[in-house]
């Protein structure tokens, strides 16, 4: 498990690249952000509760109790500030902006796992992450910027940051005696509460479209379903501070599939920032193979 970890690992960090091209297009067709969001995370419910069942993996059979259940789900809240402060932060500040303050969850997530471990990232996992944060701000083609930003709109797309390094966290320390997929799912339901109650009024308010269960059940797999299971999985099975880089394959993807998709404009400087940051995720991994081929 740990050989095949940092691949899967990365496969979920780059599913999250996708749901930003898929609001986009959602937007574009009149769908509301606050049933869109609250449509996507039920889809995630209903999806991992049915495979769930199908499995017949029930909780009381997983040596769990109600403290841990409500911790993991507590946990999954996480998700849930991270897509309304992101989504709230565009409002007020450009992409560009909105993407580079997200991207600081990589060297918060590894903060936040040495001060929970007590254990002080490697001098390389260092490296990475200043190569990571200077990628990010070419790839997001955040100069030169032409308009003046709001402090509002940075931080609250900061705290979107904050509330994802804290998923990247949670999903690797909480439940792992856990079924993963029972793990997934109440992560799932615990955003899902969330939403429901911070987009209650516009949930209630906006009609419900073809347009809004549809693309709401596919960014439910890119954004929830895939990725969430994909770090239940194998983020326990990685060294600290490895799988917060890898999370940051978000932001090339996220540049990639808008260029393919959407035919958005991507210039040699964010072609660089991309290469950077794919660097610097490879690095330590690498780095790590070998130091255990030679251990043997």
């Amino acid at each position: 498990m740990r050989k095949i970890a940092p691949f899967f690992v990365a496969l979920g960090a780059i599913s999250f690249g996708v749901p930003a091209t898929l609001m986009k297009i959602a937007r574009s067709e009149g769908v509301v952000n606050g049933p869109l969001l609250f449509w996507s995370f039920l889809s995630a419910v209903i999806i991992l509760g049915i495979i769930h069942v199908a499995r017949r993996r029930w909780l009381r059979y997983q040596h769990t109790n109600w403290k841990q259940l409500l911790a993991v789900m507590a946990a999954g809240t996480a998700s849930g500030f991270t897509n309304t402060f992101y989504i709230q932060s565009l409002k007020l500040i450009p992409v560009a902006a909105a993407a580079v303050m997200l991207m600081q969850a990589v060297w918060l997530s590894v903060l936040l796992g040495s001060i929970l471990h007590k254990r002080r990232p490697t001098r390389l996992q260092v490296v990475s992450i200043v190569l990571v944060l200077i990628g990010t701000v070419l790839a997001a083609g955040l100069f030169p910027i032409t308009q003046p930003l709001s402090l509002w709109g940075l931080f609250l797309a900061f705290l979107a940051a904050c509330a994802y390094a804290c998923t990247i966290q949670f999903t690797a320390m909480l439940g792992n005696n856990l079924d993963p997929l029972s793990k997934t799912w109440l992560l799932c339901i615990g955003a899902f509460l969330l939403i429901s109650v911070v987009w209650g009024p516009q949930i209630v308010s906006a009609p419900v479209t073809f347009d809004t269960v549809k693309w709401a059940f596919w960014i439910a797999i890119f954004s929830m379903v895939f990725p969430l299971v994909a770090y239940s999985i194998f983020m326990q099975y990685l060294e600290l501070g490895i799988g917060p880089i890898l999370s940051s394959l978000e932001l090339p993807a996220s540049i990639t599939i808008a260029f393919l998709v959407l035919g958005e404009k991507v210039d040699w400087l964010q072609i660089v920032g991309v290469l950077i940051i794919i660097g610097a995720v490879i690095l330590p991994n690498v780095w790590g193979m070998r130091r255990q081929n030679q251990l043997r």
